[in-house]
């Protein structure tokens, strides 16, 4: 009876595991074709601007370079809000920032299930000196990733500024610490 007992809380516990694997692949799928990623699937990884890597791993911890809003058609939005990006288009670039930190977290650890919390990100959004409205636009990445990876791993601390400028002219920027699972 105590054999039997634990081979069906082990399938248990493995059907549990391999049904969150398929939630976060489903939901990013949803989330992908939302924002009219051609067949919900990630697109490909636009390599560093410069000397430096997209991610670095430390411990448990998975820093993420900041990631600029790519389109579904490759294109990267530029310009400054509200003067030249409306508000709602700055929180649709919120959300493309944040498909390529996905798509960063991916190409580092193989397996988003592999993600144990989003700890942090930082968006900083290139913005008029008088704009006040940064945190409504960075919801648009928490929104994200809490859509993708459920409240308990995408619910994170952040920061949100406003900047003069940034580079190539993007309309924002987010940087991304995650905790990983153990092997």
């Amino acid at each position: 009876m105590f054999r039997l007992w634990n081979a069906v809380l082990f399938l248990f516990v493995i059907s549990i595991h391999v049904a969150s694997a398929s939630d976060i692949d489903d939901r990013l799928k949803a989330q992908l074709l939302a924002l009219g990623f051609p067949n919900g699937t990630l697109p490909v990884l636009v390599p560093a601007f410069g000397n430096y890597v997209d991610s670095v791993q430390v411990g448990k911890l998975l820093y993420l370079s900041s990631a600029a809003p790519q389109t579904p058609a490759g294109t990267f939005v530029k310009g400054r809000v509200p003067d030249e990006v409306d508000v709602d288009d700055a929180i649709t670039a919120a959300k493309f920032a944040c498909v390529r930190q996905v798509n960063r977290m991916k190409a580092a650890l193989g397996d988003l299930n592999r993600v144990k919390k989003i700890v942090y990100i930082s968006g900083k959004i290139q913005t008029q000196p008088d704009f006040i409205n940064h945190t409504v636009i960075v919801d648009g990445c928490s929104a994200f990733l809490v859509n993708v990876f459920g409240t308990e791993v995408g619910t994170h601390a952040r920061t949100v500024a406003g900047m003069a400028s940034l580079s190539l002219n993007v309309t924002l920027e987010v940087e991304t610490i995650v905790e990983v699972k153990c092997k």
